[in-house]
């Protein structure tokens, strides 16, 4: 083999690296897929991303399809799916993400990305996605003097991350923080990230301030505690009904076992 011969050869084994990959023992020219994260875990209400990365793509066509039903969200860069929370933000050669926004328990399930080939490629995404529990801290109904402060707690519980936010509405209609007013909305995550705690704090509550009191984090679900609020004369009044109430209840039980012990 001269010099000529052997430059020959290593310009085509060049030209062959620059234009194709290898791939176990030969040279691949068929497109495959990368490596990405195929099993996708969010929490409610937070954006999804599912990342397709495909080599050797030249003339062919991404896909995405809902599995479950088979329709097709986007076929290249048309989008047949009415629904404004899915949108491709990449789509340079090779390369396909398709977001999720706003995801929802119902969204849980299988994407796939396709490749036009033939015969087609596919790529499966499983999509996971965590609803948290939601709960106030304390009785269901609570009873405050009025003038007085009050802090109501909502636990969020199952969390992945801190929600986006958490809103607060007394008897339907939304609350809205005062800085440097009577109403605070305080929202931390404590253990280990799993649990979220907003509380909700009124200074000097007011006959006003009774009411349905609801909070609803971005990730979905509500709680609800009635607030009562009474004045300074009768609070008290209600707490010794409620405990001569208690007193005669436990003294009609006291009647009711004597006899019997001593039959």
């Amino acid at each position: 083999m001269n010099s000529s011969q052997t430059f020959l050869i290593f310009i085509v084994f060049f030209s062959l690296l620059l234009n194709g990959n290898t791939k176990s023992a030969g040279f691949v020219s068929r497109p495959y897929f990368g490596s990405e994260e195929n099993d996708i875990i969010v929490q409610q209400g937070e954006v999804a991303f599912f990342n397709c990365h495909v080599h050797n793509l030249a003339n062919q066509t991404i896909s995405w399809v809902r599995e479950h039903d088979s329709y097709p969200i986007y076929i290249g860069t048309v989008k047949f799916i009415n629904d404004d929370r899915f949108e491709l933000i990449s789509n340079r050669l090779g390369e396909s993400t398709l977001r999720l926004k706003f995801s929802s328990a119902k969204d849980a399930g299988k994407f796939v990305c396709q490749v036009s080939t033939s015969p087609m490629i596919s790529k499966t995404y499983s999509l996971t996605v965590v609803v948290p529990s939601v709960s106030v801290d304390g009785d269901a109904e609570k009873h405050v003097m009025s003038g007085s402060p009050v802090n109501l707690k909502c636990i969020i519980s199952n969390c992945l991350k801190e929600p986006t936010y958490v809103f607060w509405y007394r008897s339907g209609s939304r609350l809205v923080e005062e800085t440097g007013g009577r109403l605070q909305v305080r929202t931390n995550v404590i253990e280990g990230g799993r649990t979220a705690i907003s509380i909700l704090n009124i200074d000097k509550v007011r006959r006003e301030d009774d009411g349905e009191y609801t909070c609803r984090p971005a990730s979905g679900g509500e709680a609800t505690v009635r607030l009562h609020v009474v004045k300074g004369d009768i609070l008290p009044q209600m707490q010794h009904d409620q405990a001569s109430q208690a007193s005669l209840y436990s003294s009609g039980l006291i009647m009711l076992v004597i006899p019997s012990l001593l039959v």
